[in-house]
């Protein structure tokens, strides 16, 4: 198996593009990304761990920075992110202050820039989705934690807007949303990259709009529109959107249009030799 061989066909340089536009605008709709954040947390929580380095990969504007910050009195905290427009709004956001426990550092999830055995616990929300290579991400994410300590992160799966993936595909079959990896291919990958007892959940998240074009809207604020590199590289004519979003009234329940997101939570530590490669899989509903 070549570990170098993409998993997915995001195109990560579209994806650092949108992020950096996006940077602006990106906390005015964020809201799904601080909900899974918060049952990231809630999981933290219940593991009895006390780090002193922690690194948050895609780490945005910061939000999480400041959490973990928070909840670890005694760590400190690097911000990493793709985007360097990111880690500007996060760094600006920040009073100067010598007590500040954060550092911001530009760098690609596939290739921490950080030495081996130097991180006490990685946090990633919503972040590795947009790794093309998921093994070389866990990987890299391997090397920087030390033995024994512990790697918690969320994604999405397959089944994230379903409903939009299916409007779209009645006009076109070029990808006009996202495809991610599932649940037992994370738990597969992960447990190959070296890592010891992970346990892997899945949920469904349904945000509710007033209109389809509300829904397309926030995925552009906070960078998250199509960027698969097979994609039409044509923007969708006017007529034809119409038509799209005349098409998802369809889904229409209670007045609201509904976004399914399939949240995918996991962690899992990291050993120098694997005890159990054996993985939890659970499904919520």
């Amino acid at each position: 198996m070549d570990i170098r061989q993409p998993l997915s066909s995001i195109d990560k340089s579209r994806v650092k593009k949108q992020f950096n536009s996006a940077a602006g605008t990106y906390e005015n709709f964020d809201f799904l990304q601080q909900e899974v954040s918060n049952r990231l947390f809630d999981r933290l929580q219940d593991i009895l761990v006390s780090p002193r380095l922690i690194l948050d990969l895609g780490s945005g504007t910061g939000r999480a920075g400041d959490l973990l910050e928070k909840s670890f009195k005694k760590s400190e905290v690097i911000n990493l992110d793709i985007a360097e427009d990111m880690l500007i709004r996060a760094r600006d956001k920040k009073k100067y202050s010598i007590f500040r426990r954060q550092r911001f550092l530009c760098g690609d999830i596939e290739a921490i820039p950080l030495k081996p055995n130097i991180a006490d616990l990685v946090y990633s929300n919503l972040a590795i989705q947009w790794c093309p290579n998921l093994r070389l991400a866990f990987s890299a994410v391997k090397d920087v934690l030390k033995p024994g300590t512990i790697f918690i992160f969320s994604t999405l799966g397959p089944d994230t807007l379903r409903e939009l993936r299916e409007v779209f595909s009645t006009y076109s079959d070029m990808p006009h949303v996202n495809t991610f990896l599932d649940m037992h291919d994370v738990g597969d990958i992960l447990s190959s990259s070296g890592f010891s007892d992970p346990v892997i959940e899945s949920e469904e998240i349904t945000v509710n709009y007033d209109s389809a074009a509300g829904l397309l809207r926030d995925l552009k604020g906070i960078g998250a529109s199509n960027a698969d590199s097979e994609r039409r590289k044509s923007l969708t004519g006017p007529t034809r959107m119409r038509k799209i979003l005349k098409e998802y009234e369809k889904y229409r329940c209670n007045d609201k249009i509904p976004a399914t997101y399939e949240v995918i939570l996991g962690h899992a530590w990291a050993v120098k030799h694997e005890k159990n490669n054996e993985h939890t899989l659970r499904r919520l509903k």
